[in-house]
């Protein structure tokens, strides 16, 4: 999983000025749905807008956290085995985060297509 996200972080890093432009394109459009927007227009993009941001910023997230695996110290002693396994462990705990955050990302995504989509063709 780690070796994954650091393939794709190093594929999306070169991009990270693009995903931090999107993802301020989309808070300013959540902030114009919420303080601007009429009731109607608002009610039916806020949930669109606030899932694009969180998407922006997982995947900023994602370049920042996994470009570079975690130091790699000469652990000859107890402790700098330990700091390193547990290096490891929190790295492999975001990972799993980031996946999760994704999943519900998706998800969210799915409900808003059909939502949308549904009663459009229906």
């Amino acid at each position: 999983m780690l070796s994954f996200y650091r393939a794709l972080a190093g594929k999306l890093q070169p991009l990270q000025p693009l995903w931090l432009l999107f993802g301020l394109a989309s808070l300013c459009w959540l902030g114009y749905l919420l303080l601007l927007a009429p009731v109607d227009v608002s009610q039916r993009w806020q949930l669109t807008a606030l899932v694009s941001f969180a998407f922006m910023l997982n995947v900023i997230l994602l370049t920042l956290l996994f470009a570079r695996p975690p130091l790699s110290a000469d652990a000859n002693d107890f402790w700098g085995r330990i700091q390193q396994r547990l290096r490891w462990l929190m790295q492999y705990l975001l990972a799993w985060l980031v996946t999760i955050l994704f999943l519900i990302i998706i998800w969210l995504f799915l409900r808003i297509a059909v939502g949308i989509i549904g009663p459009l063709i229906f």
